[in-house]
């Protein structure tokens, strides 16, 4: 997705460098890949915190970001140079808030969140063949080279710095977001049934 942070007509006193560590926080959380990050001001006085946010950006977020000073309109037509056309922009033409993109987003992820539960649930507990998606757990060439370990492998690949050098809740955290980036996509983490004849069978969140 691409990110839009509208704080035009935005005072130092509700975005200082407290809160924009807290929003980088917040940003990075997030279970989404960012194709860009794009803030948009107009008073000088925030520059100081939207580089924190940029500093503490992940460094794939990071090359990712641009932050754009002006007015309401020259903010539009900056990113407009970057190919994004007004209709989805999070705010009207006079610079109000517009809500309907995001709850449609939002609608959209609790379809698709009780889709995979569904699934979950109507699914048989015998599996015979692996989605080109699912995780297998086992060891050998044969499970490192399926598609969706390998595709699990980037995904942690992504946060493997922030991992190594941050705190147990942020690491439960990013241990989860890569968990439901996997499930979000169809995947499934399988492991062999005990009788090889039953082909697989799921591994629980807490195994």
């Amino acid at each position: 997705i691409v990110g839009i942070a509208h704080m035009v007509g935005l005072s130092e006193k509700k975005f200082n460098n407290t809160v924009a560590f807290r929003s980088m926080k917040l940003i990075e959380a997030m279970p989404f890949r960012y194709a860009a990050l794009h803030i948009c001001y107009d008073n000088p006085n925030l520059k100081g915190p939207i580089g924190v946010v940029q500093l503490l950006a992940s460094a794939q977020t990071r090359v990712r970001f641009r932050a754009h000073f002006g007015t309401h309109v020259e903010c539009q037509y900056e990113l407009m140079a970057f190919g994004l056309n007004q209709d989805i922009f999070p705010f009207d033409s006079m610079g109000n808030i517009k809500t309907e993109k995001f709850m449609a987003m939002l609608r959209d992820r609790i379809q698709k969140e009780a889709e995979i539960e569904e699934e979950r649930r109507n699914d048989s507990s015998r599996i015979e063949y692996p989605r080109s998606v699912d995780v297998l757990f086992g060891r050998g060439k044969a499970y490192n080279d399926f598609n969706g370990n390998i595709l699990m492998y980037a995904h942690i690949d992504r946060y493997k710095g922030r991992y190594q050098t941050t705190s147990k809740d942020e690491k439960t955290l990013i241990a989860e977001t890569v968990l439901l980036t996997i499930k979000e996509s169809g995947g499934r983490f399988l492991k062999r049934s005990k009788d090889p004849m039953d082909g697989w069978v799921r591994v629980t969140d807490t195994v």
